[in-house]
């Protein structure tokens, strides 16, 4: 029972540990991203009107333009 407890924990351990990272990876995505858009179209990093999230969500996110600015900056799109 003790071993059985012990090897539930670690692995409880270890998923936490990696869906850390994962979330970690998730943010760097989407500041790489959020940067490259606000580059590419004119708008201040700082703009979260209306307009520049709903252009960001409509025409950027999962574009061919955003997959390269993820290449780019060396993460796996």
């Amino acid at each position: 029972m003790k071993k059985s407890t012990i090897i539930l924990a670690v692995m409880a351990i270890l998923l936490s540990g990696c869906k850390a990272q994962q979330k970690a990876i998730e943010a760097q995505r989407s500041e790489i991203s959020w940067s490259a858009f606000c580059a590419a179209r004119g708008y201040d990093r700082n703009d979260n009107t209306w307009q520049a999230t709903n252009e960001y969500l409509d025409t950027w996110c999962g574009s061919a333009a955003e997959e390269a600015a993820l290449v780019a900056a060396g993460v796996e799109p």
